[in-house]
């Protein structure tokens, strides 16, 4: 099972976090301010991108895009990478959970926008599902405030409220964890709260925080005893996310944690931007005949009468990044076992051929034709599709080689060759990510044949 190292025991040795249990479970970091919960928070993200695992951080105060500058994320905001209030939400969830980071950036936002922003993106996460991401939200307490505490969303955090309480209490069904940071627990939504069963205590001095946590996270007297008189970055863990509970020192950070709004910085291209491009773009035409009426009949019309500009489109780097689970639909593979239940009947049927009259065997061949004459027209939009995406990773292999070839040649210097080692690191692991998706593609192509 792998596992990350949140930090050390204060009575020796590495102190061990379950990946499993984090990308699936509920997660609760509380703190007193300036005792630690976003640089735990911070940790845990930078060690779980670091072993390949995705991660999306919702950022009411606008703290944590300097993860971006070290780790390929998305910035969500308006001056980001996306502004998600102009684009499909769901396409945002869809490159999401094939493997993106996000840091979805509330502070550039009005209140109503951030609370319409976080709802459609939760929304959409949920509707489409995982298979392992973590969300993790800090300052939980202004997305899920109790009922009569106060909240920078104002009445906008109703809508928050419902769909973080959502997340907290169907995500895991779904396939997507949940982490969330508050300094004040008695002001934060008691719903929530009582579903973390992972814990991260840092030090609480309010006696009625004490007690809410006591309460409602189930923490023994002799421990709640203990995290008022905690040092700064040191924590009481417990839950299923580890092998036993203790006290750990939270280990070092690589990314800066800022105090105040940042201006989010250029990205470096080229496969966020195709990303971007990819969340930003007009549906295909499948797509939207899938989202309408869940029936790609409408492609029947040959390729070849099709104006060669209608398809250039389609055929652009940012289609490597395409998520392929509609090619492993309920409908998709319904469509391909049909078509081998006729194709063995028509087999059976020249097998047969002897043994009944022509015009009952000629009958039969001509229903069975058409029949699957009618499902491979129907086949055909998806494996097009596929053909085009497998075009396109192809073309995205080749752009990251020869992007690599020449950031090793420019790397002459030991002060080139150190600035290069991010963009030849992010070069050579998206060289394996689009070597899997070539490889899936393929398999998918297989399947249409």
């Amino acid at each position: 099972m792998s596992e990350l190292v949140l930090g050390k025991r204060l009575d020796d040795g590495e102190f061990k976090l379950k990946v499993k249990e984090l990308l699936t479970g509920r997660t609760a970091i509380v703190a007193k301010t300036g005792y630690g919960k976003s640089w735990a928070l911070r940790r845990i993200a930078e060690q779980l991108l670091d072993l390949g695992y995705p991660v999306g951080i919702v950022d009411p105060e606008g703290e944590h895009v300097t993860i971006a500058d070290a780790y390929d994320a998305l910035i969500i905001s308006p001056e980001g990478d996306v502004d998600i209030t102009k684009v499909s939400a769901r396409r945002v969830a869809k490159a999401a959970l094939s493997g993106v980071s996000f840091i979805l950036d509330l502070s550039k936002y009005t209140p109503e926008q951030a609370a319409q922003a976080f709802s459609t993106l939760a929304e959409s996460m949920l509707k489409e599902g995982g298979q392992g991401y973590l969300i993790a939200v800090d300052e939980a307490r202004e997305l899920a405030p109790e009922r009569g505490a106060r909240s920078t969303l104002g009445k906008h955090s109703a809508l928050t409220l419902t769909w973080l309480n959502t997340l907290a209490t169907r995500g895991r069904k779904r396939g997507i964890g949940l982490l969330f940071t508050t300094q004040r627990p008695q002001l934060i939504s008691k719903t929530l709260l009582s579903q973390a069963e992972n814990k991260i205590i840092l030090r609480i001095e309010y006696t009625a925080d004490i007690k809410v946590v006591s309460k409602f996270m189930g923490l023994s007297s002799s421990i709640a005893s203990r995290i008022k008189h905690l040092d700064r970055g040191v924590a009481y863990v417990e839950g299923p996310f580890t092998e036993s509970p203790g006290f750990v020192r939270i280990g070092p950070v690589k990314t800066t944690h800022l105090g105040e709004t940042p201006q989010p910085k250029p990205r470096p291209p080229p496969s966020l931007a195709e990303v971007v491009r990819y969340i930003s773009a007009e549906p295909l035409e499948e797509e939207e005949e899938l989202e309408e009426a869940e029936q790609p009949e409408a492609e029947e019309a040959p390729a070849a009468k099709k104006a060669p500009a209608a398809k250039e489109p389609h055929v652009t780097l940012d289609l490597a990044w395409a998520p392929l689970d509609k090619f492993r639909s309920k409908e998709v593979s319904k469509l391909i076992a049909d078509r081998a239940k006729v194709r063995r009947l028509l087999e059976l049927l020249e097998a047969s051929k002897d043994d009944m009259k022509p015009q009952v065997y000629g009958l039969l061949k001509a229903e069975y034709e058409s029949q699957l004459k009618r499902l491979e027209a129907r086949i055909e939009p998806y494996r097009r599709e596929a053909q085009l995406i497998e075009l396109a990773i192809e073309a995205a292999i080749k752009d990251r080689e020869l992007r690599l070839k020449q950031a090793e040649e420019e790397a002459q210097s030991l002060i080139a060759r150190v600035s290069s080692v991010r963009l030849r690191r992010r070069l050579r692991r998206e060289l394996s990510e689009l070597a899997r998706r070539l490889a899936e593609v393929r398999e998918v192509l297989r399947s249409f044949s």
